[in-house]
């Protein structure tokens, strides 16, 4: 018989398989041809991983050959497993391997030699994590690989991609990762591995704002990833952490967290249940541990909000152990104190505030039995609250005129605020800041509705804050008068100026001059105007100012349905004139579609979009609209 027929034979009893068993080592290299067109790739490489040193020696250039014909996917993917395994053979044949994977890595004609690319690809990861080649072998292969390439190809490079940079730390292999978001297969892959890279850079971060920011990419990344693909508990998952993290530092109750927290929790869930399902990757297995540690702390994090709004604790040793797991905040996915920075403010302000809080830490450093851990943590909480005691502070005065301006503007002087709940000294300071930056507000309820909807969205910026909230706020809350009244006014109330919104073929530059006539005489003291050159190399439709910051308006004129989808592809070029500029715009886009029914609701044609350029870390926003052309009157609609 055969060494291809024994090898079977021995299968279909279950029985153990040795080169004995196979016939001998001459016999195995006489019948290689029929092995390598086998699926047994994998159980030959474990044969020859248990053969005596002389005998699997003398076999290894056959199973080199088997790695550079095999036709199996799984057998193909497993037998690297086992490869890499065996130190002593992946020491004695990695070179040539590596040759052979290296060229596997581009072939993709059919779908069988795209997963083995994939996995070829995964196996050189693989093998330079081990030490056995230079890091940079995979990632020369990583940053060439283009998004046309085929999806599951490319579903895999994107995981590798972020398995790498996780490892590297390599700039190239996030550019890699945002040319994958063009590929339809790969975009939810791609989007979680650069929300991952982005958070994790946030949290290496030592400036608040850039924290804060890249917090936002992250989410904003998270959230596309959920978009691209239904499935993916685990960009819900990591969403709903920072939506907690950056709820506890804003200072929110647990109970307007308790919604977020149970979205983690489903998703965190739902997220187990696929893992043990099935098999994780060992050079995957650390990313679970990232997981369960993250989700733990922001489970923590939702707790300790309910605690820190207390005067004091019943149970004050379990509950001080919360609360110095939260100051600790340290997680494996970073090394910096990003959380630390995020997290610390407020905790500090609560102890400060609330003095039956430091005299339960003073109590349980007095005399806690603490793990030598805790106590340096507790250490350095009350160092803290010393510091900013001898800079002058007082108990539940600290930061809180700066936190509320506004509602320290109208209160009594001498009045403190010590006494009033966080929750309501928040809700009290967003009203007057509303009341303070929108005096005249829309009549319309629906209309009120939708900008109140955009603002909610805004809040994901950094930058949407303070003065530029403001006037920004002002440029949009014209828009969309601006979008809505085009839908309503008559040909006789808008005279020449409304003809295009009727005409079959009429231009861009036909709404690029109604929208700066209309914003030039709504927006008192603006500047508008129209084709400035110099901005961002190229030259803008409408750059508006208010006197500080600078917005512009990108106008396109669009045959066809204007879609969220659709205008995914003017993205960046909108947002590139915010690369000198506060990070906020608008797009905006005269619709021709001929309708047979009405045109679009105003709350379908205003809509929040953001976009992280390539290579880069922050987050660019854009408020995009859709004027309707090619109007008809309701009578001559079918």
């Amino acid at each position: 018989m055969s060494a291809l027929s024994l090898l079977e034979a021995r299968l279909a009893n279950s029985q153990p398989i040795t080169i004995d068993d196979l016939g001998g080592v001459d016999e195995i290299l006489a019948d290689a041809d029929r092995l390598y067109a086998s699926p047994f790739l994998d159980i030959l490489t474990d044969m020859i991983s248990a053969a005596p040193p002389t005998e699997g020696a003398r076999l290894h250039n056959f199973l080199i050959g088997g790695f550079d014909v095999a036709r199996d996917p799984q057998s193909f993917r497993d037998a690297i497993d086992r490869f890499i395994s065996d130190a002593a053979m992946r020491h004695a044949m990695a070179q040539a391997v590596v040759a052979i994977f290296t060229r596997r890595i581009r072939e993709h004609a059919t779908e069988r030699e795209t997963l083995i690319a994939a996995y070829s690809l995964e196996g050189l990861f693989r093998l330079a994590l081990e030490g056995d080649v230079s890091r940079h072998r995979p990632l020369l292969e990583l940053a060439e690989v283009a998004p046309d390439v085929p999806g599951p190809f490319a579903q895999h490079v994107a995981k590798i991609g972020g398995a790498a940079f996780h490892a590297w730390g390599e700039d190239e292999l996030l550019t890699m990762l945002h040319r994958l978001l063009g590929n339809e297969e790969a975009e939810g892959e791609a989007a979680f591995e650069l929300g991952l890279a982005h958070l994790a850079r946030a949290l290496d971060g030592e400036d608040m704002s850039k924290i804060l920011a890249g917090l936002s990419t992250a989410r904003l990344l998270f959230e596309r990833a959920c978009e691209a693909d239904d499935d993916r508990s685990d960009a819900r998952a990591y969403r709903s952490a920072i939506d907690l993290v950056l709820g506890f530092a804003a200072n929110r109750s647990a109970a307007d967290m308790q919604e977020t927290l149970t979205d983690l929790v489903t998703a965190a869930r739902e997220r187990a249940a696929v893992l043990r399902t099935g098999c994780v990757a060992p050079w995957l297995a650390p990313r679970q541990d990232v997981d369960l540690e993250w989700f733990e702390l922001v489970r923590i994090v939702q707790r300790a909000a309910d605690d820190l709004a207390r005067p004091s604790w019943i149970n004050a040793a379990t509950t001080m152990d919360r609360i110095l797991a939260v100051y600790d905040a340290s997680c494996t996915i970073a090394h910096g104190d990003g959380m630390r920075s995020v997290l610390r403010p407020r905790i500090e302000a609560s102890f400060l505030r609330e003095r039956g809080l430091a005299a339960h830490l003073d109590d349980l450093l007095s005399e806690g039995q603490w793990p030598d851990a805790q106590r340096t943590i507790a250490h350095s909480l009350r160092t803290r609250l010393d510091e900013v005691y001898r800079a002058g502070a007082r108990s539940g005065k600290v930061g809180e005129n700066e936190q509320y301006p506004l509602l320290a503007r109208i209160l009594p002087e001498g009045t403190s605020t010590e006494q009033i709940p966080s929750d309501m000294m928040r809700v009290l300071e967003a009203g007057l800041a509303s009341h303070a930056a929108h005096g005249h507000e829309l009549a319309n309820p629906v209309l009120q509705r939708v900008l109140a909807s955009l603002r909610a969205q805004l809040s994901d910026s950094t930058e949407y804050t303070g003065e530029i909230q403001q006037t920004f706020d002002a440029v949009l809350q014209q828009i969309l008068i601006f979008c809505s009244d085009r839908q309503n006014a008559d040909i006789r109330d808008l005279g020449a100026r409304g003809t295009y919104l009727r005409v079959q073929d009429p231009s861009e530059a036909d709404l690029q001059s109604d929208l700066r006539d209309f914003l030039k005489g709504n927006l008192v003291g603006a500047e508008v105007l129209s084709e400035v050159r110099g901005v961002a190399t190229g030259r803008t439709d409408l750059y508006i100012s208010l006197g500080g910051p600078t917005f512009i308006i990108e106008l396109k004129k669009h045959e066809g349905e204007f879609s969220p989808e659709t205008a995914s592809r003017y993205l960046a070029q909108a947002t590139s004139y915010q690369a000198a500029n506060v990070r906020l715009g608008f797009l905006g886009a005269l619709e021709l579609v001929d309708r047979s029914g009405p045109a679009p609701n105003i709350e379908e044609c205003l809509w929040h979009s953001a976009y992280v350029p390539e290579g880069g870390a922050l987050a660019r926003h854009l408020i995009v609209f859709r004027v309707p052309g090619r109007l008809k009157s309701p009578s001559a609609l079918r």
